[in-house]
């Protein structure tokens, strides 16, 4: 349990530091892409910047949404330099800066979180609905597995302008738009409290795989071997894919 207490440390030291960037090189990533979506068109595309969604004891908050006949669009925006290595399930990913590695928590899980909290409000829209976007600046190079959209932020129109199909109508689209605004609680101490909810529960998942249990299902971590070297896998795969760097 030595290596796995080591990992926790190192982890959570490493994801508190992100965190704490946010105000600064992460705030200047959104605006970026904020002012990118902005040259959607009005009239068919509804863009919410820096949404906040406080629901009892747990708080999402998204970087952006899009919502359009052509689905819900939401955005997880970061702003990081190096390598990011990771794959779909893995609970984290690697940013690379030159041989320094720190661990980042899976964007595409924390987007899927997102979109679960958004379909607890959104009852009546359909979950396929909902299209997930990761997208980074080109200061990053993306060596991710995946087969998600995980995009840089110059193709983010783009690649909402690849769906076409029109899944909602135009009183649907207006009315999501309405409630998301009307349920946005973005004010400085929502978000400040937002912060040590996610705080927390780092904390509380690291604490999990600190003690050999897998943060997902509660299953036990057992230590495995892949292709790019050995890593902790949950006990329960392939029922539960959550993977853990060594």
């Amino acid at each position: 349990m030595g290596v796995l207490y080591l990992i926790f440390i190192a982890s959570i030291v490493a994801l508190l530091i992100g965190i704490s960037k946010l105000p600064s090189k992460g705030k200047a990533g959104e605006l970026h892409v904020a002012k990118i979506l902005s040259k959607l068109p009005p009239e068919k595309y509804k863009v919410i910047n820096d949404l906040l969604i406080n629901k009892k004891d747990h708080t999402s908050q998204i970087d952006h949404i899009v919502v359009s006949k052509h689905g819900i669009f939401v955005i997880e925006t970061k702003n990081y330099t190096g390598w990011i290595c990771g794959s779909e399930d893995s609970e984290y990913w690697t940013q690379n800066i030159y041989g320094s590695k720190h661990n980042m928590w899976n964007p595409l899980l924390q987007n899927k979180g997102h979109i679960r909290a958004l379909s607890k409000i959104l009852k009546d829209i359909q979950f396929d609905s909902f299209i997930s976007i990761v997208t980074f600046s080109r200061d990053a190079e993306l060596k991710i597995k995946t087969t998600k959209h995980v995009i840089y932020w110059d193709q983010t129109i783009d690649v909402i302008f690849s769906y076409q199909e029109e899944m909602l109508s135009t009183i649907q689209v207006e009315k999501i738009y309405n409630t998301l605004l009307t349920i946005n609680e973005n004010s400085e101490e929502n978000i400040n409290q937002h912060i040590i909810n996610v705080k927390a529960r780092i904390y509380n998942r690291q604490k999990n795989i600190e003690n050999g249990y897998c943060p997902r299902c509660g299953g036990r971590l057992v230590l495995r071997e892949g292709k790019y070297g050995r890593f902790y896998g949950c006990e329960k795969y392939p029922h539960c894919k959550f993977t853990h760097p060594l």
